[in-house]
């Protein structure tokens, strides 16, 4: 597609020839709520002195309306618009192919590709919450026209990987369609990642996640991963910052809380790398966690074989689920160390079940769960015998 034809924020792209003072209003932002953020100050450890780094922790929002026009067609069974992107009908900007490289993070050229002799590709969300390419010509107009002090343009690049056979859920993707999907998302976190830090970008969280159905924020009936990977260097999130310092606290007591508990009886399957367990202060019923043995920081860590026993985690945490019959609308959260920071991080990944929820939970950040985390292992441990569900 030529350059000048790219329509206004498609692939996260602002130019020239699509932006005017109008689309101000469009552009996707970056907003710290004044009321539960706050500024990140660190201390000075041989002066104690506190020492401001520019950047904030608490409740944000990413505000893109273009997010509102992607189409959707999971409820209604719309034809699945990757399977144009697939067969080279549609197009699309092309990260890695497998788990190889094909373009840029920050390519602006779109292209038409019969991707049919691949496992699995990564493409840029044609429909981001993030711009990913202004234009120089109108940044500087874009910028005043957007920023304040609890407003930034939301600057980053989302991708989405997907296995090019068809598939919804990771109950019913094939393993070697998995492993090729995780393996082609860790390839472009690493490529974007890259590419960002060489253009002076120090600070990278990074967030992988799957949304599985409707009701689990899935606009598309084929299965897919997303990746936001947040390039504005403002900070993070609450939850992010919780699990930071818990971390931390460990690191100085001196141990890793995911190296050393059993779980207490919560174990639900593990394989050679992954233990999978029924979460002690679950966020959902039936609310699974997952962490490979070794002790990694970061998804672009895991090596082959880990990548390989992930599949089989989740292929099987999520047999294990349907076997007992939890709602089938599920997101998949991977929470792994923001590049740029210090922290003896231990990646780990949460399988959550749609459920509707209180005013308590709404409140602050507190769940109230009906199943016992003892009862939800012992459960599930007994449907993966019964039924003898494995990830092949």
């Amino acid at each position: 597609m030529p350059y000048e034809e790219i329509p206004f924020m498609h692939w996260g792209i602002i130019t020239r020839h699509n932006f005017d003072e109008e689309k101000a209003r469009y552009i996707p932002r970056k907003r710290w709520d004044p009321l539960s953020s706050s500024e990140i100050i660190l201390h000075d450890e041989k002066t104690g002195k506190p020492m401001p780094i520019g950047k904030r922790r608490g409740h944000f929002s990413y505000i893109s309306p273009v997010r509102g026009v992607r189409p959707k067609g999971v409820g209604v069974r719309l034809k699945d618009v990757f399977k144009d992107i697939i067969e080279g009908n549609d197009y699309a900007i092309f990260v890695t192919l497998d788990e190889y490289q094909y373009d840029s993070a920050f390519s602006v050229s779109p292209v038409l590709k019969d991707v049919r002799d691949r496992k699995a590709v990564t493409i840029i969300n044609r429909f981001p919450a993030m711009v990913r390419y202004i234009d120089p010509e109108v940044e500087g107009t874009v910028r005043e026209l957007v920023e304040d002090e609890f407003t930034k343009i939301a600057f980053g690049v989302n991708l989405v990987s997907l296995p090019v056979q068809y598939s919804e859920t990771l109950s019913d993707i094939k393993f070697e369609d998995l492993v090729a999907l995780l393996r082609s998302m860790v390839a472009a976190i690493k490529v974007t990642v890259k590419e960002a830090m060489d253009r002076g970008i120090e600070v990278v969280p990074v967030y992988p996640f799957f949304n599985i159905g409707p009701m689990a924020g899935g606009s598309q009936p084929r299965l897919h991963s997303q990746v936001y990977i947040d390039l504005n260097c403002d900070g993070h999130g609450v939850f992010m910052e919780n699990v930071l310092l818990a971390f931390n606290e460990h690191t100085k007591r001196g141990f890793c809380y995911l190296c050393t508990t059993r779980h207490n009886g919560r174990i639900v399957y593990e394989n050679t790398t992954w233990v999978v367990w029924a979460t002690l202060s679950p966020r959902r019923n039936y609310h699974l966690r997952m962490s490979p043995k070794r002790h990694i920081r970061r998804v672009t860590e895991l090596d082959e074989l880990e990548i390989a026993g992930l599949a089989d985690a989740l292929i099987v945490a999520s047999r294990a689920l349907d076997a007992i019959g939890v709602d089938k609308n599920r997101n998949v959260l991977i929470y792994s160390n923001p590049y740029g920071y210090k922290s003896e991080f231990h990646l780990f990944i949460d399988l959550v079940p749609f459920e509707r929820i209180g005013g308590i939970e709404m409140l602050d950040s507190c769940r109230v769960a009906r199943r016992a985390p003892e009862d939800v292992a012992e459960e599930l441990r007994k449907a993966i015998k019964e039924h003898n569900i494995s990830s092949t």
